[in-house]
């Protein structure tokens, strides 16, 4: 935990001060949904947000020197949107800008046994209360002053070209592509500044509203192996899950968090399909810099022997499980998450505790 804790150190002070830009240009930094998927993060009925970023999460559930891995990307967004301009964002049709959301994931984890599970997921955010980037009023001001001197280097580089077209001699011709590439240069630092504007400009309305709700609609694959040889992937259980987690906020403090979860899994050495329904409420208080949270979830099987079984039991968590734990916004880009899981079986009998930290990073 020292270690953590001094590398976390070490990334503030990288970041600067965070007093001005507590928060990202979303809600909240969610986490990964392939981790959610194999209980890697510190609350089971994981928080919903769109991240509109690259992110890496690390977890700590093993306490090994090697951290467990998740990535994440909205690739349609990225790609498609993620532009100086909004304009294409908000001419879009609903169907684009609910496709925008779409994210997917991919991590693994080990557990005291050393088994290792993986996980693949896909989420779309099918419901947002509020989003920034579609409020033109907020960026109105930036846009005017950003399309006027757009307009200016625009104008230099028509003239450029047309005397770089009309020009015969060779010195002359280098001299004006020196000049081209300045000006080319001068509109793509534009583009990044502007793009920094916009961020800024949807994290502070981010930051007056982190818990704003949302409704984020997921599915995903999961596998448990262990790599015996370097060559061999020993696959012992595959499945897959469908989950539904919606939000729902209170004032400026309070978030409420619901989860709904169906599982099925695999079995290939029984032959047989275990089915897993969940459900969980999470309570949430707080600020976007820091929150504190409650949650109970149960887990209902058609076979209970998988609470007992570590190569399948791929959801982490029991007949009954408990959370307690919280979020701390370091920076923009940077949040730790930690928390306590306490397990019990179906006649409310403890079972099992268990810490967890992880440390999510946008990646911009």
């Amino acid at each position: 935990m020292v270690i953590i804790l001094g590398s976390i150190g070490q990334i503030k002070a990288q970041m600067g001060s965070t007093s001005d830009i507590p928060v990202a240009s979303e809600f909240a930094i969610p986490v990964s949904p392939a981790f959610d998927m194999i209980g890697a993060n510190n609350a089971l009925v994981a928080r919903p947000g769109n991240i509109r970023d690259f992110k890496v999460d690390w977890a700590f559930k093993s306490w090994r020197l090697r951290p467990n891995l998740a990535l994440q990307a909205q690739p349609i967004w990225e790609i498609v949107y993620n532009k100086s301009t909004l304009e294409k964002y908000r001419k879009a049709s609903k169907f684009m800008q609910l496709l925008s959301t779409l994210d997917l994931s991919a991590g693994t984890i080990e557990d005291d046994s050393q088994v290792r599970r993986l996980s693949w997921a896909t989420k779309l955010t099918v419901y947002r209360q509020k989003d920034a980037l579609l409020d033109p009023s907020l960026f109105r001001e930036t846009e005017v002053a950003f399309n006027e001197r757009r307009k200016i280097i625009l104008d230099q580089l028509a003239v450029q070209k047309t005397a770089f077209k009309a020009e015969k001699e060779k010195v002359k011709r280098d001299s004006i592509k020196i000049l081209l590439e300045d000006v080319e240069l001068q509109s793509d630092l534009l583009d990044i500044e502007q793009k920094r504007n916009n961020l800024d400009i949807a994290s502070a309305f981010a930051k007056k509203n982190w818990n704003a709700s949302f409704i984020d609609l997921a599915y995903g694959r999961i596998y448990s192996y262990k790599n015996d040889t370097l060559l061999k992937l020993d696959l012992k259980g595959s499945g897959y899950a469908v989950w539904l987690n919606a939000s729902y906020g209170i004032g400026s403090k309070i978030l409420m968090t619901g989860l709904i979860k169906t599982v099925v899994i695999r079995d290939d050495l029984k032959g047989e399909n275990i089915n897993l329904f969940t459900g969980g409420f999470n309570f949430r208080y707080g600020s976007p810099k820091f929150n504190f949270f409650a949650e109970a979830l149960f887990t209902q099987t058609n076979n209970s022997l998988i609470f007992q079984d570590n190569t399948i039991n791929l959801v982490q968590a029991n007949s009954l499980t408990t959370s307690y734990g919280g979020d701390w916004r370091i920076s923009r880009n940077v949040m730790l998450s930690y928390g306590v899981r306490v397990d019990y079986d179906k006649n409310f009998v403890f079972q099992s505790i268990s810490p967890i930290a992880g440390i999510a990073c946008m990646m911009r």
